[in-house]
């Protein structure tokens, strides 16, 4: 967690950047795909960091929980629920031990939170334990063999980074994991074709690549979704 302590603001303004927008709504488009839920059901979002996720879902009704371990990244998204008016419950917490009880939630997802989990199966197990019957889980992850996670795992041998301690999955890997915690009907899509060449004015550039991604790259998308409902 120090390394996102000390990050965090600099990971919440990337997201204002021309290429962070992009990249961001590429991603929810994916994410929103598989979530089935309605305004009033109750959300959990783990490794909810400065609350993209979690404030995304509260603008579309849903009463929100989100929980991480990191204090900063949490403070910055209790911050901008605060200036957009948006209520939002936020508990520092591990996620292998939550601290809710059993079949609470609607849905929980878990945006690029399995990269940095010290025991992934019991963060799934904890997560299929507060859900209710035949409700959702939603995880996403960075594609090992994705172009920019290739890139990212070159660059943090060089550069400082928060993705230098983390374990990249396989979209196989996932599956199995969730399939193994009784989790059923999976579906996935995926995005993000390209790397970050081109800079600020070639957004447009890497938009039209990424309508070319699915056909010349299947398999190959670095922002990988999972859904899958609870036994």
């Amino acid at each position: 967690m120090p390394a996102f302590d000390a990050f965090a603001a600099s990971y919440d303004a990337w997201y204002e950047t021309p290429l962070g927008r992009l990249v961001d709504r590429l991603e929810k488009e994916a994410v929103f795909a598989l979530v089935e839920v309605g305004p009033g059901d109750l959300a959990l979002d783990l490794s909810c960091g400065t609350g993209n996720y979690a404030l995304e879902l509260a603008q579309r009704g849903l009463r929100v929980v989100g929980v991480d371990r990191s204090e900063p990244m949490l403070r910055l998204a209790q911050a901008k629920a605060t200036r957009q008016g948006i209520k939002l419950s936020l508990v520092q917490a591990d996620g292998s031990a939550l601290p809710f009880r059993t079949c609470a939630f609607n849905l929980v997802t878990v945006i690029l939170g399995l990269e940095f989990t010290g025991n992934p199966g019991k963060a799934i197990a904890e997560a299929s334990r507060v859900l209710k019957p035949e409700a959702s889980l939603v995880v996403a992850i960075l594609n090992r063999t994705g172009p920019w996670t290739l890139w990212r795992r070159l660059k943090r041998r060089l550069v400082r980074s928060v993705w230098r301690h983390a374990t990249f999955w396989s979209r196989d890997e996932l599956r199995q994991l969730l399939e193994e915690r009784g989790f059923r009907q999976l579906a996935w899509r995926e995005a993000i074709y390209f790397l970050p060449l081109f800079g600020t004015r070639g957004v447009g550039c890497l938009e039209r690549w990424e309508r070319l991604g699915p056909r010349w790259m299947p398999g190959r998308g670095t922002f990988l979704v999972m859904a899958g409902r609870r036994a």
